[in-house]
This record gives structure tokens, sequence and C-alpha cells, in this order.
């Protein structure tokens, strides 16, 4: 029984947003919101075959060695989801230089200027250009601008909550969130796994999805981009192949 001093009014007449509802309830609000979802596919079939696309509300951790191709994997897909627009942060390149890599200029967005080290900015630019635009995919080129390396006192706790306050953008506001991450040095001779990213593992822990690339020694310009894990879809370490073709990555057969 409730105590004396419980004020059941309180409990009995609360309609706020974080209110308890029946799964039934439940069921008709998601249905609701589901007319605003994104689903985008890639355009590359074994990844839309493994993925069955991306999805509103995901986290996407895109990872590699240095010169893989992670960048230029990002940007096939901003061309690939249109009209779903994207909103991009690249840190690595200056804007000019950016621009200059595409074969042909997609519309996409970006901040005239970029701050790094500055969550608060960063989700003040995202509504920005969720509320002005109407963009449905952000992409974060890469995770280590998101916070200061120096001033950390712990580097894996650090990536932890960032990538959680990603995650969370994503659920609160429907977007696809690509978050492009360095990887440790690896041994080339042997296939990285997500246990490589630089500096935390809480990476994969706490991302919907995580694709692996890595470039094949014994060719011109072939990349492996390895699914190493789905939570939606349940796909486990499945690869497929691509190759830069007029500016941009697509998947090629195997031969």
């Amino acid at each position: 029984m409730p105590s004396e001093d419980t004020n059941l009014d309180k409990y009995l007449n609360y309609s706020g947003p974080d209110q308890v509802v029946t799964s039934f309830e439940l069921d008709d609000i998601l249905k609701q919101s589901n007319e605003h979802a994104v689903c985008v596919k890639s355009k590359m079939p074994t990844l839309d075959r493994l993925l069955e696309g991306f999805e509103s509300g995901e986290l996407i951790a895109i990872s590699g060695p240095r010169k893989s191709g992670k960048t230029l994997f990002a940007q096939s897909l901003t061309v690939n989801f249109l009209p779903t627009k994207s909103l991009w942060f690249s840190y690595e390149v200056t804007l000019k230089q950016f621009l200059r890599t595409f074969p042909e200029l997609p519309l996409f967005m970006s901040p005239l200027k970029l701050k790094a080290y500055s969550l608060p900015w960063l989700k003040e630019r995202i509504l920005e250009a969720l509320f002005k635009h109407g963009i449905g995919v952000v992409f974060i080129d890469h995770l280590h601008f998101l916070f200061d390396l120096v001033r950390a006192r712990n580097t894996s706790l650090e990536i932890g909550q960032v990538v959680r306050f990603l995650k969370t953008l994503a659920i609160d506001y429907n977007l696809i969130i690509f978050l492009l991450c360095h990887m440790r040095k690896v041994d080339l001779t042997e296939e990285p796994t997500d246990a490589d990213v630089r500096d935390s593992s809480l990476v994969s822990s706490e991302s919907d999805t995580g694709l692996i690339m890595w470039r094949l020694v014994d060719t011109e310009n072939q990349t492996i981009v390895k699914v190493a894990y789905s939570r939606r879809t349940g796909v486990l370490d499945k690869k497929f192949k691509v190759a830069k073709i007029n500016g941009l990555l697509r998947e090629v057969q195997n031969e």
C-alpha cells in the first residue's frame, strides 16, 4: 500500500513526455512517429542486403587503417543517399579541399567554420541543419575531433561519453549518424576487427553498426568493406569489395 504522504493525484494525472503507457499506446505512438523516420539505401547491393538500409536513430561507426578509403566511402554514401540530405563535419581537411574531392559536387550541408572539442556546438549545428534544411543523415570525420585528447583524463571513457551523446541525438531527432574512427596501427597482413578501433572498445559496444575497411595490397584500387556487426539485422563479419570508379566507391563483384 502507498504511504500516507504519497501524492496519488501527482501520479494518476501525470501526462508528461516520459509518462508510462501501455504497449498498445506505445505501438500507436511509434507508428505515428515513423511517418517522419528516414531509411536510406547505400546502392551497394551487398551492403543493402546485409543491413536492409540505414534507419533513423542509428549510429554507424566506420573504421579502418589510415588511407583505407573511409572518407571516400562516406562521400559515396552522401551521393547515393540523395534526395535525403546530409550534413558534413569534415575536420581533417579544409572545406575547399573537401569540396574538390567530389568528382561532381552533390547537395549536402556544412558549417562555414568548424569548432572542435565542443559537443554543445555540434548539437546546435545539427539542429540548425535539421530545421533549416531537413537533413536526415550526419557524417562526422572524425571521432577524435570531438574531444580534447590532451586534456582527457580517461580517453576510453571520454570516447564512450561522446558515442552515447551521438546515439542520443540520433534517437531524439530521427537522424542517421555516421562516425568515422581511426584505427590503431595494425598488421596489414591480418584482417582488422572492431577491437582495433583506436583508444576505446566503447565505440563498437555503443554503436548500432560497425563497418571496417582496408585496402587489398595485391590490387590497384580495391578495398574490402566488412560489416563487423549490425545489432538490428544480426549480421557479423560479412565482407564485400568496392573500388574507386569515376571518383566514388562502387561495389565490385568477386573475381
